[in-house]
């Protein structure tokens, strides 16, 4: 069985939300300086690497240019607008640019704030 190489890209930005059906304060118009970091997974290298550090991070900047100051309740696809929805909506932004049948996007973990973070994946 051959191994797997997994590279990890990280970003953050700046974005502001509101849960509406939160029983709590997230319920009211908040903040965050969100964490990103994307997992790559390949079997096999080229030049060796799984990819090139620059071309994760000008797809996570791509990504991120949606999401910037923004409010994420206003960006339909994102309701409602939790770190857990915000995972796989990024995960699909970067699988649509990375992902090409050699290097497969493993994981995206978003933290909101310290010790608060969540992870969207598929299966292989």
């Amino acid at each position: 069985m051959p191994g797997t190489y997994t590279i990890t890209v990280s970003g953050a930005f700046s974005a502001a939300h509101r849960l509406p059906d939160h029983p709590g304060p997230c319920a009211f118009m908040h903040g965050h300086n969100f964490e990103v970091a994307v997992a790559l997974t390949a079997t096999a290298l080229v030049r060796g690497m799984v990819a090139d550090f620059l071309d994760v991070r000008a797809a996570l900047d791509a990504a991120f240019a949606r999401l910037d100051h923004a409010c994420l309740n206003d960006i339909p696809e994102l309701s409602p607008p939790t770190a857990e929805v915000l995972a796989a909506w990024i995960f699909g932004q970067l699988r649509e640019r990375l992902d090409d049948g050699r290097v497969r996007v493993a994981r995206v973990t978003v933290t909101e704030s310290a010790g608060l973070a969540a992870t969207y994946a598929e299966d292989a």
